[in-house]
């Protein structure tokens, strides 16, 4: 492989994520704009200037494509092949006492999602989001609203940051009305 080349679920990835922009941008009204990439002079990326146009294409993409997921297997199944084969297309491990077949049949047709964790056994890792704040450009790990008070939930805000301090503030006013 030469040093340029990626590999063909690299390059279709590539696909969808432009799919999704324009669909942001046709059905929900965003606007594409170029933004430059730090450290690099020449090169830029494209980003929405409405990321909920974004979520909303992006649901769209996901509501059909389970769709689609649904619909390939049933032709699977009318040409023959069997729901462990199924299961082997979507990457599914068997568990101790479930079948590779009967967790896609569980997924696809009834509608309940396979645990992300083999054998039904939950990591013990707290799930976070990482993002850049549009205000103080700090790194922000976002541990969720389960604390409740950004204060407890967000770090990575540079030191004065105004929406984050904006934000600690109006939820201690709501706790105390």
């Amino acid at each position: 492989m030469a040093a340029f080349d990626i590999s063909p679920t690299t390059a279709a990835s590539g696909r969808i994520r432009e799919l999704l922009r324009r669909i942001a941008v046709e059905a929900f009204g965003s606007t594409e704009t170029e933004v430059p990439i730090p450290g690099f002079t020449v090169f830029t990326d494209r980003k929405l200037d409405d990321p909920f146009a974004g979520i909303r294409a992006a649901l769209l993409m996901r509501t059909v494509a389970e769709g689609q997921l649904y619909e390939y297997a049933r032709a699977a199944r009318a040409a023959g092949r069997s729901w462990d084969e199924v299961g082997a297309a979507l990457d599914l491990s068997s568990g101790e006492y479930r079948p590779v077949g009967e967790a896609a049949f569980d997924w696809l047709v009834c509608g309940r999602v396979p645990d992300p964790e083999p054998d039904g056994v939950r990591s013990f890792r707290t799930p976070s989001a990482y993002w850049r704040c549009s205000t103080c450009d700090g790194l922000v790990t976002d541990h969720g609203q389960f604390e409740g008070n950004p204060a407890n939930s967000e770090d990575g805000h540079a030191k004065g940051c105004a929406r984050h301090a904006a934000e600690v503030q109006a939820w201690n006013e709501g706790w105390e009305h």
